[in-house]
């Protein structure tokens, strides 16, 4: 479905949303945009980065933005293709993708009407909040580890820590990957369109570049901690797996010391007392298995065996 807005007064924005066969064909052949440029724009596997048609005279920008409620990971792509002569802005954008389009709709709001905005401008202020949900975000991971560090000290195993463990990791290596791409992008950006950028969106790109490297920096950290948290509780439960070994080991030898006994009166050997009293030699040797299953378990216990 595509949308055409004239909200902007320099230029007119059309928001391509889960763009079908009948939208294709519309950009392509009204819009003379090219088929592999919106094969780019709409792939939801796509790297950050940035893409020239320069017959067409477009500019294609593919940035990744955080999104929690995606099947595929917790990052998508969304593309923004504008023409550089200032004229045209597209946005692609699926049912995850989607809430960037009132980010859009507020920059007409709250900037003034006799300001010239170019299409690059909008884009740079609307990746800038983008970037920033990237902090959020990342803030909002350490915050789900922190009750998992408190479970693991009260030495809890429990297979929810190990997937909730998981689940913050697999999160994180998305949205470093994603927040590196997008620094990749942005001094791609920076580079190949110097001479043609105003001061002012050379100081938004530069203040891109600042917070995704301090992004980057955040969500590096995060992932150390929790990798570390995710050690940790994998020595716990290492240590816990070994002391339940002890435990069982020592139960087995001590459960030896009867079947010992047992056997070695079972071989034709009498059993102390047996004829003066049948019952007084048969206790007498439970008597002695018990007092060797004792001693079994003092001498463990002495030599450390038993201490976790």
């Amino acid at each position: 479905m595509i949308t055409t807005n004239n909200i902007f007064p320099n230029f007119t924005w059309s928001q391509v949303h889960e763009m079908d066969e009948s939208d294709r064909q519309w950009l392509h052949k009204s819009q003379e945009i090219p088929h592999e440029i919106l094969n780019y724009a709409v792939d939801p596997y796509e790297s950050a980065r940035m893409e020239y048609a320069t017959a067409a005279d477009l500019s294609l920008m593919i940035f990744d933005i955080v999104t929690p409620t995606s099947n595929r990971a917790t990052t998508e792509p969304v593309s923004f293709l504008f023409s550089n002569d200032g004229k045209r802005l597209y946005t692609f954008t699926r049912r995850e993708t989607a809430y960037i389009n009132p980010l859009i709709t507020e920059q007409s709001e709250i900037n003034n009407a006799s300001v010239d905005l170019h299409p690059l401008d909008v884009i740079l202020n609307v990746t800038k909040k983008l970037t920033e949900k990237f902090m959020t975000t990342i803030l909002e991971v350490n915050r789900q580890r922190n009750p998992i560090q408190r479970e693991i000290r009260q030495v809890k195993q429990t297979k929810k820590i190990i997937d909730n463990l998981m689940d913050l990791q697999t999160s994180l290596i998305y949205l470093s990957n994603s927040i590196t791409t997008d620094l990749d992008l942005i001094k791609s950006l920076r580079e190949h369109e110097a001479k043609y950028l105003t001061p002012w969106q050379i100081e938004k790109i530069d203040d891109l570049n600042i917070e995704l490297t301090q992004a980057i920096d955040t969500a590096d950290l995060s992932r150390q901690v929790t990798d570390s948290v995710s050690n940790a509780y994998e020595n716990v439960a290492n240590s816990n797996l070994n002391w339940t070994m002890k435990v069982l080991t020592v139960w087995s030898i001590v459960l030896t010391v009867p079947t010992i006994v047992s056997g070695f009166f079972g071989q034709n050997v009498p059993i102390p007392l047996y004829n003066s009293n049948g019952d007084a030699g048969w206790i007498l040797t439970i008597i002695i298995t018990l007092i060797l299953m004792a001693l079994t378990t003092l001498i463990l216990w002495f030599t450390g065996f038993l201490r976790k």
